[in-house]
């Protein structure tokens, strides 16, 4: 895809199964390898999209292979917006503060997308599930 192409949306649904993780990811590194950025930016959001991703299956679907994450992947020639949705319930996403101890080996996921992305949202879409939108910018100084 080049920059000259304009948008494109993508919409995928994966079982919530740790394994299917690389998906998302193939998608990312695919259809952006042609647009204006360098590896690290799309590797920030590739990161962030699997932390999301893998907190949907566990703390929004239980991990139960039956219910499913759907992401919407929108390519623009200067963005890169993903959305991952799930059956849970979410969390105080408004209250929510960052884990003291960055060193232990769970809790950090929120922590790293928003390090890693340029805006990151949290709420309920309009069908009750919980909602995760990933915004990245491209180009010189993303």
């Amino acid at each position: 895809m080049s920059a000259e192409q304009g948008t494109h949306h993508i919409e995928l649904k994966i079982p919530s199964q740790l394994v299917f993780l690389g998906v998302p990811d193939a998608i990312l590194m695919e259809l952006a390898g042609d647009l204006p950025t360098d590896q690290k930016t799309l590797d920030e959001l590739s990161t962030s999209v699997i932390e999301a991703c893998t907190n949907a299956m566990e703390h929004g679907n239980g991990m139960e292979a039956g219910r499913f994450v759907e992401l919407h992947f929108d390519f623009a020639p200067d963005r890169i917006q993903v959305t991952v949705l799930d059956a849970g319930p979410g969390f105080d996403f408004e209250h929510w503060t960052p884990p003291q101890d960055l060193l232990r080996e769970r809790g950090r996921g929120i922590t790293i997308m928003r390090e890693f992305t340029d805006a990151l949202e949290f709420d309920k879409a309009p069908d009750g599930r919980f909602r995760v939108r990933l915004f990245k910018s491209l180009g010189e100084g993303a």
